[in-house]
């Protein structure tokens, strides 16, 4: 059994819970993700870790309510267990000296992109990141960011200063400002339709552009090939070989977002998830 040390909701519902798991604290590494099942009869859901203290011997992770598994985890509080979580499983992001690194993050990417960002800073990157939410109310982990990052830009609707509606707007002028500070490396947490339009974007500068997927998953080792998608046009498992890709290598976004989509209510699709003018976050 696994207790539930911290369980809050960051917005509404968007939930951080943190739970006590020595082995899995101790290994851990940024990008790479967790299966966690609520009961003995539960579903494998797999999340993002956002953090983890070796000290405290917990793992933290953040999810958004969806369906009837979120649900239930939501109803969960702190002293509850959860019946197991496997982890670290995936491929740590690859971390080394690049320069300017932007990152763009929505949804659950806000918060777990910044072991990534805390991890290029170390190395001595200077990272710029793009924050984009549907609306300011749903705007959570500003102050995480801010601390993780030498430039935060917010992108939540059409309020506040310094804000504009799309992620897009801000890493266009971004890759274009030579006078300033070249980008030289972009990363993206989110939505499959963000990391798909922010890929095409920057293909043009010719800026090598990480994309961290999340497709449909069972086992989370390899074995079910639900995760499967194309990769230069080979078949590759997002969780044993990624969840970290080249955005320019992705060869097979149309599928991955069909996949993505598939569970979803048509209200829904039509509403939040039209590709290509995607609003899902």
């Amino acid at each position: 059994m696994f207790p539930i040390v911290l369980h809050e909701e960051l917005s509404p519902g968007v939930h951080r819970m943190s739970v006590k798991a020595p082995e899995v604290a101790r290994k851990c590494g940024p990008g790479q993700f967790v299966i966690v099942i609520i009961d003995e009869k539960g579903e494998r859901i797999p999340f993002t870790v956002s953090g983890w203290d070796t000290a405290a011997k917990t793992v933290d992770f953040v999810y958004v309510e969806v369906g009837k598994s979120t649900r239930q985890l939501a109803g969960l509080k702190p002293g509850d267990n959860l019946a197991h979580l496997v982890g670290p499983l995936g491929r740590a992001a690859e971390i080394d000296r690049f320069g300017h690194v932007v990152a763009v993050a929505s949804g659950y990417g806000i918060a777990a992109i910044v072991p990534v960002l805390d991890a290029l800073r170390a190395k001595g990157n200077r990272v710029t990141t793009i924050l984009q939410a549907p609306d300011v109310e749903r705007i959570f982990g500003r102050s995480a960011l801010e601390r993780s990052s030498d430039r935060l830009i917010l992108a939540a609707g059409e309020n506040g200063p310094d804000m504009t509606a799309s992620a897009t707007f801000p890493l266009r002028r971004l890759l274009a400002d030579h006078r300033g500070s070249p980008v030289d490396r972009v990363i993206v947490m989110g939505s499959i339709c963000l990391m798909r339009i922010i890929s095409e974007m920057t293909r043009p500068y010719g800026v090598r552009t990480m994309v961290h997927l999340t497709p449909l998953m069972v086992d989370g080792t390899g074995m079910c090939g639900a995760c499967r998608l194309s990769v230069d046009g080979n078949n590759r498992f997002a969780c044993v070989h990624g969840p970290e890709f080249d955005g320019h290598k992705v060869t097979g976004w149309d599928v991955l977002m069909a996949r993505r989509c598939t569970y979803s209510d048509e209200s829904v699709l039509r509403q939040g998830f039209q590709c290509r003018g995607c609003s899902q976050w």
